[in-house]
């Protein structure tokens, strides 16, 4: 059976806000942008409900995707496990993912209930639809500093926004990265105030433009540590005139969250 394979996008987008840049600083190098991004990011645990509602040009919208999404930052305190389960339509009650990050690769687990088996989703198909929706596998998967090159083109007002963005161009740092994410480059625009990615364009690997993301209701869910997190966000797959919205409620961050919870037997459980 062929699998149909998700702020980097969707949780790319959990960031944490950093000291506001001055006026008058300098720009950051691109790496000091990925190196803060990925420390921004570093939640030690999440968890929300969440909605995918597709449409196409032209066609009436299908039922909304409701899930429910747990993410634990793992013990090496870089990469992050991440547990998937799907609640609405009927069709796709108890199927789930579990995303265990890797530093060459990511292990991705998809469990399909009809089956009663848990299947290993591939490197190469992690650029795939996630559950018929623009997300891919490797958009739900945190980015790492270490996975990307980038260089600061030049800062501007964020669109649509009176916020000031860094607008950055990234790229993968090998051709691991490259298979696994399907994008060749990406253009960025990070608030400066909070590392948040708040657009972006994305490249397919023949260079041409593929998806295009807002991340809108920019909200703090840590007023303590400054954390802050899109709670709706837009991914629009250019070529084929499909866009995914990401709606997030109920968002809780550093819970309690057991190890046994990002397990095979876990996914498997319902």
């Amino acid at each position: 059976m062929k699998l149909a394979a998700p702020p980097t996008l969707l949780l790319a987008l959990v960031v944490v806000a950093l000291a506001p840049a001055p006026a008058d600083a300098s720009p950051p190098t691109g790496r000091e942008v990925l190196e803060r991004q990925e420390e921004a990011r570093r939640l030690p645990s999440f968890q929300a409900r969440a909605m995918l509602s597709t449409t196409r040009a032209g066609e009436a919208a299908k039922a909304a995707k409701k899930f429910r999404w747990w993410r634990k930052l793992s013990a090496d305190k870089v990469h992050f496990v991440t547990l998937t389960r799907f609640d609405e339509p009927a069709t796709i009650r108890g199927e789930g993912v579990l995303i265990r990050e890797g530093k060459s690769a990511n292990d991705v687990l998809l469990y399909l209930p009809h089956f009663k088996k848990v299947r290993r989703v591939e490197g190469q198909s992690q650029s795939s639809s996630f559950f018929g929706s623009v997300f891919s596998y490797s958009d739900v998967a945190m980015t790492h500093a270490d996975d990307s090159t980038a260089k600061v083109l030049r800062e501007e007002a964020c669109p649509g926004e009176t916020l000031t963005c860094w607008v950055v161009e990234i790229s993968p740092a090998t051709p691991a990265v490259r298979d696994r994410t399907g994008y060749s480059r990406s253009v960025q625009w990070i608030r400066q105030d909070n590392w948040v990615t708040v657009a972006g364009d994305f490249y397919d690997k023949k260079g041409k433009l593929w998806k295009r993301l807002t991340a809108r209701e920019v909200k703090e869910v840590d007023p303590k540590a400054k954390k802050w997190l899109p709670h709706h966000v837009t991914l629009e797959d250019v070529q084929k005139r499909r866009t995914t919205v990401l709606r997030l409620a109920d968002v809780k961050v550093n819970v309690s969250l057991d190890d046994s919870l990002f397990t095979e037997q876990s996914l498997a459980s319902e």
